[in-house]
C-alpha cells in the first residue's frame, strides 16, 4: 500500500504533537498532513491505575536497559508519547543552559514567548496548597529546617482530581499532555493520526512502515495492518532521542552525518526513601509539587518530591530478602524523593544499532556522576531525618537501611566505594541528544531550526536536538523547540494560488 502526504510527522509526544498543532494553518490551506505513532491509541478508560497493567504504556515495560546495564530507561509508547505517563513537570530551559549550548540563533529572547504561549495552551500552573500531600509537606519542612531553598514545581494540569497516579496514565484527562491538547486540535483540523505504525526505514522523501494489529482495549486507526510506503515532501522525526537517532542509523544517514547518535545525556536519577514514624498520604494530592536546587550549581543535581508504586518502589530500593520485606510492609509510611543529575556529554555515550538492527543505548556512569549521586544520597538522608523519618534506604551505603541514631555518621556510611555498577538502581526518563543542533554536519546533525544538514526536506523535533543536558525535566523545552521547527517549515513552504504544495528548499 502507498500513501501520499505533504508533511508527515513521526511520533506523537511532546515534539510531534506540538508540530502537528503548529501546522494546523497549513492543513487549513489544503496540505495533507499525518502523524504516525508506533504505539497504540489508548482511551481514558484504559488507564486503570493498576501498576502491572499500565506497564503497557512503556517501551520494554518501563525498564529498557542501556548496553552496560547500569541504567534503565523509561519511555512512553502510545499516542501522546511519554506525555502519557510523565508527571506534568513543566520547567523552562534555564538561560544558563541556553548559553552553554551556544546554538546559533537559539536565545532566551526567542524561547521566552514560545514558553509563555505554550504554558497558556497546556495550562501550566503553580500547584495550589490543596494539591500538596503529606510527602510534599514533610519534604518542605525538612528543606526549611536545613536552610535549603524549596520551590514549587510548575505543572500542566486542569481540573486535577488528585488521584496521584500520574505515571500510570491520567484516567480523567486532567494532565494536559499532547493526548489531551495538541493532538485533538490537530485531528479536528483534519490532520490524520495513524497509531500502531512502526516506521522501519527512511529514504528520500519516503517512509517505509508496518501497520500492526490494534491491541485489545485501544482505539482503531485509519489503516489496516500490513506494510506501507508513505511518500511525503517534508518529514519530521519526533520519535524521541533513541528512536529518531535509531531510525536515521537504520536508514544509512550516518555516512553523511557522523554525529548521529552522539552527544547523548540521560539525567541519571535515583529514587530514595525514608520511613516515617506513621502512615503518610502520598498516593493522593499531586505527586510532585516541590523541589530544591540547593546543590544544582555545586554538585550538579536537583532533589524533587516523587511518588511511585509498590513494584517500581521495590526495584528502586536495591534491597533483597528480609530487608525488602520489612521495608515494603511499611509502604504506607514511605517518604519519597527523586534525585535528578545534570550529566554532560561524553564521546563513549551514544546510540547505535545491535547486530539485529535494534536500537541500543550505550551509557556509562562517570566517576563524577557517581560522586554526585552519592553526595545526593547523603543530603537526601539528612533531609529525611530532618523531616522526621526513623530510617532511610540508601543504596550506596555500607548497610542500605540506616537508622536515625546513625545520622551523624552519614558521610562514613555513604561512599562511592559502595556504588556497585548494575546492582545500584539508577534510572532515566529523560534521554536527550543524538541529533544535536549546531553549526555544521561535522559537529552536529541539524541546524538551530531542527533542519537536518544537507537534507532540506528532513527535520528533527524532539529531545534529540539537545546538544547537552537540559538540567531540568525536558518536556517544555521539547515543545518550544518543536514550535521553532514548525515555524521553519511554515516560513519555507511556498503555496500557489490553488494552495497546492509547490516547493521546499
Amino acid at each position: 500500500m502507498k500513501k501520499y502526504y505533504d508533511i508527515v510527522i513521526v511520533g506523537s509526544g511532546a515534539g510531534g504533537g506540538t508540530v502537528a498543532q503548529s501546522l494546523i494553518p497549513l492543513k487549513e490551506k489544503g496540505l495533507k498532513i499525518a502523524v504516525l505513532e508506533q504505539g497504540p491509541h489508548f482511551p481514558h478508560s484504559f488507564f486503570t491505575q493498576r501498576e502491572i497493567e499500565m506497564m503497557r504504556l512503556f517501551r520494554f515495560n518501563g525498564a529498557w536497559p542501556v548496553k552496560s546495564g547500569e541504567i534503565t530507561i523509561a519511555a512512553g509508547q502510545g499516542v501522546g508519547g511519554s506525555t502519557l505517563m510523565y508527571t506534568g513537570v513543566s520547567f523552562r530551559l534555564p538561560e544558563s543552559v541556553v548559553k552553554e549550548w551556544n546554538v546559533p540563533g537559539l536565545t532566551m529572547d526567542d524561547l521566552t514567548p514560545r514558553f509563555e504561549r505554550i504554558e497558556r495552551d497546556i495550562h501550566v500552573i503553580q500547584p495550589s496548597e490543596t494539591m500538596v500531600n503529606d510527602n510534599n509537606r514533610i519534604f518542605k519542612k525538612g528543606c526549611e529546617k536545613l536552610g535549603w531553598p524549596v520551590k514549587k514545581i510548575p505543572i500542566n494540569v486542569k481540573n486535577c482530581e488528585q488521584v496521584g497516579f500520574c505515571n500510570l496514565g491520567c484516567c480523567s484527562g486532567s494532565k494536559q499532555g499532547t493526548l489531551e491538547v495538541q493532538l485533538p486540535e490537530a485531528i479536528q483540523s483534519g490532520i490524520d493520526l495513524i497509531p500502531n505504525c512502526e516506521v522501519v526505514q527512511l529514504s528520500e522523501k519516503k517512509l517505509h512502515a508496518k501497520i500492526h494489529n490494534v491491541p485489545p482495549g485501544t482505539l482503531e486507526g485509519k489503516w489496516p495492518p500490513g506494510k506501507i510506503t508513505i511518500h511525503s515532501d517534508i518529514i519530521v522525526l519526533a520519535a524521541g532521542s533513541p528512536g529518531t537517532s535509531g531510525l536515521l542509523l537504520k536508514s544509512g544517514f550516518q555516512q553523511y552525518l557522523p554525529r548521529i547518535g552522539r552527544d547523548i545525556t540521560l539525567h541519571p536519577a535515583m529514587t530514595l526513601y525514608g520511613v516515617y514514624p506513621k502512615p503518610i498520604v502520598n498516593y493522593r494530592g499531586f505527586p510532585k509539587t516541590y523541589y530544591t536546587d540547593q546543590f544544582s550549581n555545586s554538585h550538579g543535581y536537583y532533589i524533587e518530591t516523587a511518588f511511585y508504586y509498590p513494584f517500581v518502589s521495590s526495584r528502586h530500593m536495591g534491597l533483597w530478602g528480609k530487608d525488602l520485606s520489612e521495608i515494603m510492609s511499611r509502604y504506607n509510611q514511605l517518604m519519597t524523593v527523586l534525585v535528578l543529575n545534570h550529566d554532560t556529554i561524553r564521546k563513549e555515550n551514544r546510540i547505535t544499532l545491535d547486530r539485529k538492527g535494534n536500537v541500543q543505548v550505550h551509557y556509562q556512569l562517570t566517576g563524577t556522576v557517581i560522586e554526585s549521586l552519592c553526595h545526593a544520597q547523603i543530603q537526601a538522608a539528612r533531609l529525611f531525618f530532618e523531616a522526621g523519618c526513623e530510617h532511610v534506604i540508601i543504596p550506596c551505603a555500607s548497610s542500605p537501611v540506616i537508622p536515625r541514631n546513625k545520622q551523624k555518621e552519614l558521610e562514613e556510611l555513604i561512599q562511592t566505594k559502595y556504588f556497585i555498577s548494575v546492582k545500584t538502581p539508577v534510572s532515566s526518563a529523560h534521554p536527550q541528544g543524538g541529533c544535536a543542533m549546531g553549526r555544521d554536519p561535522d559537529s552536529s546533525v541539524t541546524n538551530s531550526w531542527g533542519q537536518v544538514h544537507g537534507f532540506p526536506w528532513l527535520f528533527v523535533a524532539d529531545s534529540g536536538l539537545f546538544p547537552n543536558s537540559a538540567h531540568v525535566n525536558p518536556y517544555l523545552t521539547v515543545m518550544a523547540l518543536a514550535d521553532r521547527v514548525a515555524d521553519k517549515i511554515k516560513k519555507k513552504l511556498q503555496l500557489n494560488d490553488e494552495t497546492c504544495f509547490q516547493s521546499f528548499s
